[in-house]
Order: C-alpha cells, then structure tokens, then sequence
C-alpha cells in the first residue's frame, strides 16, 4: 500500500473517530440533560441565594418547552436550628423561545411552598437570605470580571410572568411566647425580569425573583404578629413598613396607661 493510500486510510480513521465521538457526546447530553441542567441550576441559585439550594427532580419537555422541576429546597443561613428555609412541592417553567445567549419564558409558576420561619433577636432566617442576595448582587460585578467566569454567566434570561400561589408561612421559631397558626401568604406575581436589559443573567433573575417574594414573606409575619420582639430599626432593614408595629407600640403603652389610670381612680374611693 502506497504512503498515500496509508495516510488517506489514517486520515478518514481519525475522521470517523472524531464523528462517533461528537455523536456519543450528543447522545450522552441529551439522554443527561436533566440531571446536568439539575446541577447546572442548583449551582446558579444556590450562588444567587448565598444557601445551598437543591432540585429533587428537573424534566424537560423540549417538544413542549416545558421544566417541571419538583422538590426544591432552600437551606437555612448558617447559626439557625432548622436545615431548611424553604420547600416547594412544584414549578412549572413555559418556554417561549431559546437560543444559545438568551432564554426567554413566558411563565414561571410556583405551587405548594412551605416556609418555616425561624426568629432571632437580631433578624430572621428570610432577612438573612434576603440580605445574602443583596451582598451577592453587590459583588456580581466582580465575579464575572475575573478569569473564572462559567458558562452560566454568559446565560440571559427574561421571565415575562412569574406566579406563586398559596404559600405557607409557619412560624418556627420565635420570640412570642405563645403558640401561633400557620398563615398563608397572599399570591405574588411579577411581571417582565429582565425584558427592559432584553435579557439578564440567570442568577440575577433568580435574586430579583427571590428578593420580592421574601419581602411579601416577612410583610405576612410581620402582620400575623410573628415578629413581635424585633426593633423597628431591624424591621425597617428588613423592608417591613414600621407603621403596623408603631400602632401596636402605641395600643400597647395605651393599654398599660389606661390600666394605671384605672388603678389611680380606683384608689381615691378607698
């Protein structure tokens, strides 16, 4: 056999080696995707969140451009009794179109959360995944200006609807003495992240998302009295309005006052 003929032989070798390896690794992503979208949107959330953030299972539906992610769960900051903050039984994810630099949604939906709240005198477990979104936020700029930067940070994201419904607030732990129901969160809804910047970064949706939901979280125990204990300056940071605690301060120096004067009558008939 001529050198020629060996080299062509080698050639068209190497060639069809390349193609079946390009083939195995397609059909290795495709029949991994879901666990590897799992993993790759743990880690984008749990860096959004400042907490580990978990998936207990992720489907994707690219006939329907449907995520059904079931069982998430966000863990609680450090120094709190309980190892979650957050549970949700179910999220519906409807896409409208995709490309390689932006994914754009036409729904988020969230169903079945659970919240445990656990109360500190210097905050709350949600105060503190708030504040944690926000120092993420602060250092963003940071992160994807250095050498490391991953492909999630190349990812823009719009979400022209996000819904969650039917949450549950329970008060874990608090500063009350006193036993207090399970309230349920009035439904919140958002409308276009990220479709003014035509398209955000995945983990800077996610804080958007996630800081407006824990506001409405901490406004719903605050109005169902479970952060009585807590001073309006920590309350103020929290971004819970100090107008309903005043009035209770005041219905509350009202009453021992009345109760004194009450006292005071009642002694110059003796």
């Amino acid at each position: 056999m001529s050198a020629v003929k060996k080299t062509a032989k080698a050639s068209l070798f190497i060639f069809s080696s390349l193609v079946l390896l390009l083939v195995g690794g397609a059909i290795y992503l495709y029949i991994n995707m879901d666990s590897l979208a799992k993993q790759l949107t743990e880690q984008v959330a749990s860096d959004a969140l400042g907490v580990n953030v978990r998936i207990g299972e992720m489907d994707i539906v690219l006939e329907e451009k449907k995520i059904v992610v079931r069982d998430l769960r966000i863990a609680n900051p450090k120094g709190y009794e309980n190892s979650e903050a957050i549970t949700v039984d179910y999220i519906t994810i409807a896409g409208e179109s995709f490309s390689k630099d932006l994914l754009t949604f036409s729904l988020v939906s969230v169903n079945g959360v659970n919240i445990g709240l656990e109360v500190g005198q210097g905050g709350t477990n949600l105060s503190d995944i708030k504040d944690n979104i926000g120092a993420d936020s602060s250092s963003s700029g940071q992160k994807s200006s250095g050498s490391s930067k991953s492909k999630a940070d190349d990812i823009k994201v719009i979400v022209k609807k996000f819904s969650l419904t039917g949450a549950q607030l329970k008060p874990s732990i608090t500063l009350v003495g006193a036993d207090l129901a399970t309230v349920t969160v009035p439904d919140i809804k958002l409308r276009g992240i990220g479709e003014r910047e035509n398209g955000i970064v995945a983990e800077e949706a996610i804080a958007q998302i996630m800081s407006a939901v824990l506001k409405q979280f901490n406004q719903s125990a605050s109005g169902a009295g479970f952060l009585e204990g807590l001073s309006v300056d920590i309350l103020k940071d929290m971004g819970v309005s100090s107008i309903g605690v005043f009035k209770d301060n005041l219905k509350e120096v009202y009453e021992k006052d009345f109760d004194g004067l009450k006292q005071g009558i009642k002694g110059l008939f003796k």
